[in-house]
């Protein structure tokens, strides 16, 4: 079942830096966003996950020494249909090639 009522993203989070890491990521890697949850006192990152930026980010998470737990790939769905396939694009196996971090998924039904 696919249409264009659903739409997949994929991105690469940071999910533990510091004000100065989170400016770099922005600065240094096309399309990188950050934000402070509430309440906390770090700022998560995320990059769209795509082949032109697989390069910047695993130089940005070897650069900064990032621990392996402190990163995920994030998978996100949002569709009409309560039961629903997704298709992951390829690129999340080349990333893992470098990065082998953990997969999150959000499956959202509006």
């Amino acid at each position: 079942m696919e249409d264009s009522t659903s739409e997949v993203k994929i991105g690469f989070r940071f999910l533990n830096l510091n004000k100065l890491q989170a400016f770099t990521l922005a600065k240094e890697v096309p399309g990188a966003t950050y934000k402070m949850p509430r309440k906390k006192n770090y700022y998560v990152g995320c990059v769209p996950l795509t082949d032109t930026t697989i390069h910047d980010i695993n130089d940005f998470y070897v650069r900064q020494n990032i621990d392996i737990s402190s990163c995920d790939i994030f998978v996100s769905t949002v569709t009409e249909y309560d039961s629903y396939i997704i298709d992951v694009p390829q690129v999340v196996n080349h990333i893992l090639k470098y990065i082998d971090c953990k997969l999150t998924y959000s499956f959202t039904v509006v």
